[in-house]
């Protein structure tokens, strides 16, 4: 009887270590398969014919045309949903956005290409309007390996903000510079939580100034920044792991070009 016992509990620990070593093997392949389509991803942006400056002086008072950004035109043409790319230099964060609006969180646990990823992708909220929106809203996970929004959790630290106190939106419809003003984490599904991933558009001054009221009160610090209405904000959130159902999130506002 004992060495049946015996025989079934080494048949047991033979079969979990399978599955453990299985496991680790798909979580391997499918971050060099995560990692061979970000290559791939840059390589198209950066390739893109980049718009040029129009060769020679302009006559006095004329802007320059406006040219779409040939890199996120070539993204967009391989996957309609793609609207940007996202960039804070000196972090990992460096990915392109994705906007699906027909459904909610969709690029949660999708890659580019719509296939099954854990690291998914950043996403703008299908709450959002990219033209439109006085608030763009963008999700992302918090990798352990460091990918994603993981380094949003450095702005818990005011030294952090100030060395990178930019974010990098570059769109169809134009490159964009933000300036982070506030960093916060907060818990949510409390059923009494701070709801800053439902405000898209103010419908006044006051409910814009209210929102911004209350990022400041919640900041980790103050940036010296702020906002007033008419500043277009952008929001990042991901996942915080200090509290139960925490996100960390960074506002930012974006930066006037001539």
């Amino acid at each position: 009887m004992r060495k049946w016992l015996a025989g079934l509990l080494l048949i047991c620990s033979i079969v979990l270590l399978s599955i453990s070593i299985y496991s680790l093997m798909g979580m391997f392949f499918q971050e060099k398969k995560d990692d061979s389509l970000q290559k791939q991803l840059e390589e198209i942006y950066e390739d893109g014919d980049r718009a040029q400056e129009p060769e020679g002086e302009l006559p006095s008072g004329e802007s320059a045309p406006f040219v779409v950004d040939e890199g996120i035109l070539a993204l967009h043409e391989k996957n309609p949903d793609c609207i940007g790319w996202l960039t804070i230099e000196g972090t990992m964060i460096d990915y392109p956005v994705m906007y699906h609006p027909e459904e909610e969180n969709y690029y949660l646990h999708r890659d580019f290409n719509g296939e099954y990823s854990a690291n998914g992708c950043l996403f703008l909220s299908e709450k959002c309007d990219p033209e439109t929106s006085d608030n763009l809203i963008i999700y992302g996970h918090h990798m352990n390996s460091g990918k994603m929004f993981a380094a949003l959790e450095g702005y818990k630290q005011q030294a952090f903000c100030a060395e990178h106190p930019l974010i990098l939106f570059n769109t169809l419809h134009g490159k964009e510079t933000y300036q982070v003003m506030a960093a916060f984490s907060t818990p949510v599904y409390t059923g009494n939580d701070f709801a800053y991933y439902t405000f898209t558009k103010a419908e006044n001054e006051g409910e814009y100034q209210a929102f911004i009221n209350a990022i400041m009160e919640r900041s980790f610090y103050d940036t010296g920044i702020t906002a007033v209405y008419g500043d277009r904000l952008l929001t990042l959130s991901t996942c915080e792991y200090s509290q139960k159902n925490g996100r960390m999130v960074v506002v930012a506002k974006q930066v006037k070009t001539n």
